[in-house]
């Protein structure tokens, strides 16, 4: 069978560390004379992450491997395992009711109860992950990185719902196309990688 992308993490996928990194294109022109600082904010912005898997026996240690070893030649899914579901209330099948390109609110529909996101909660439109910077009530957030699309009226969000399995993730990269792990004594893999998001474009 031919290998697919976005490839799909091994389940469970365990981790001992792990860290996300927001960036964001910028740029500053600081004055020699004044130091007073203008900076142009660009679109860009995009999350990189960094994973330490723990210390695990072959059986465990090759499958990891293996999905590296593939996403070198593509994506993956990929998301903060440590926090699957939100501080917030928020229930019902969302759907987008507002959305601007390179804007950062989102306005949205379908909440049951008047539940709302909190600030730290994770969400996915379409391939683009999401994080909630400032919660503005029922239905409407602004996010972190800003909107990659125009999304149309209707268009689903995605958030993690225990009882449906359902979970927010993105689209990664490797941030290097290279695999390395090592082995220690009484046959202890140790693995490790960088990803970068795959932003949509």
């Amino acid at each position: 069978m031919a290998i697919t992308y976005p490839l799909t993490p091994p389940s469970p996928f365990n981790l001992s560390r792990l860290s996300f990194t927001g960036v964001s294109a910028t740029s500053r022109n600081t004055s020699p004379f004044t130091l007073q600082t203008q900076q142009y904010n660009w679109p860009g912005q995009a999350w990189l992450g960094s994973v330490d898997c723990p210390p695990m026996k072959r059986a465990d240690a090759e499958e990891i491997v293996a999905f590296l070893l593939k996403a070198q030649r593509g994506t993956f899914n990929f998301q903060d395992y440590a926090n699957p579901f939100p501080r917030g209330t928020i229930t019902g099948t969302l759907t987008v009711a507002t959305a601007t390109a390179n804007g950062t609110t989102l306005t949205y529909s379908g909440t049951t109860n008047n539940t709302q996101f909190a600030v730290g909660d994770w969400l996915q439109i379409s391939t683009s992950y999401y994080k909630v910077v400032q919660a503005n009530g029922v239905g409407t957030v602004d996010l972190f990185p800003a909107l990659r699309k125009s999304y149309a009226g209707g268009t689903a969000i995605v958030y993690g719902l225990a009882s449906t399995g359902a979970r927010a993730q993105g689209v990664f990269r490797l941030a290097s196309p290279s695999t390395e792990w090592a082995i220690g004594e009484a046959s202890i893999y140790g693995v490790g990688f960088a990803i970068i998001e795959d932003v949509e474009s």
